[in-house]
């Protein structure tokens, strides 16, 4: 159990050192649809462990939906990669919808897509080193006012600060879409309100193959 105390502090850390790359840092060249999936990839790698962190298809999508500008001659320049490195970052907690919204009211902001980025970047690294650093001090106080030793004990206070984490980004989720579903409604045309159940029989179909799974497994005696 002690590894499992190890691995996440050493994440921790690499979190805590993490920023994400200044505009000037990014690729001034244009890339191709599989360099930029590298690229970002790369850029990434350290935050999204372990992860498939955008794909071809995510790209096209967005493209689609008008989220980011077309490629000029199947190439991406440094705002696509911009746009597609804070996209990559927010897809897990934000609807394609909401993500629309929010580059839309850039207009209202600049033009520059530069001043655009750097937005971002600045609220990402504070927003990342402030719940790291809370995170590290749950973890600390943990480690120092252990009073069981056993292996189960300690996952049990672990899965309490990931529970806590959990209940904190839910929170946070709840608030945020409130306020993006009154702007949206502002913004958006009404068709992108209409209820899409292609949509949700893929959630439920999902949500069906993970509860299969997980219905394989074996009770272990001690629970």
């Amino acid at each position: 159990m002690e590894d499992n105390f190890t691995n996440l502090k050493e994440y921790i850390k690499v979190l805590e050192e993490y920023k994400l790359p200044d505009y000037r840092e990014l690729s001034s060249i244009p890339l191709y649809m599989e360099q930029v999936i590298s690229y970002i990839q790369g850029v990434l790698s350290p935050v999204e462990k372990d992860k498939t962190i955008i794909t071809p298809f995510m790209v096209n999508n967005y493209v689609k939906a008008k989220i980011v500008k077309a490629p000029e001659n199947k190439k991406y320049d440094k705002d696509h990669i911009g746009y597609l490195i804070a996209i990559s970052l927010l897809k897990q907690t934000v609807s394609m919808r909401d993500l629309a919204t929010l580059i839309e009211m850039d207009k209202f902001l600049t033009n520059d897509k530069q001043k655009l980025y750097t937005l971002f970047k600045e609220m990402h690294d504070e927003v990342l080193k402030n719940q790291t650093h809370r995170t590290k001090l749950r973890i600390d106080a943990l480690e120092k006012n252990k009073k069981r030793k056993d292996k189960n004990s300690e996952n049990l206070d672990l899965s309490y600060i990931a529970l806590r984490l959990y209940i904190e980004s839910e929170t946070s989720k709840l608030i945020a879409d409130s306020i993006m579903n009154k702007i949206s409604r502002d913004v958006l045309p009404a068709e992108a309100y209409e209820t899409d159940k292609k949509v949700n029989k893929f959630e439920n179909k999902k949500e069906y193959k993970e509860a299969k799974k997980l219905s394989q497994r074996k009770y272990k005696e001690e629970l």
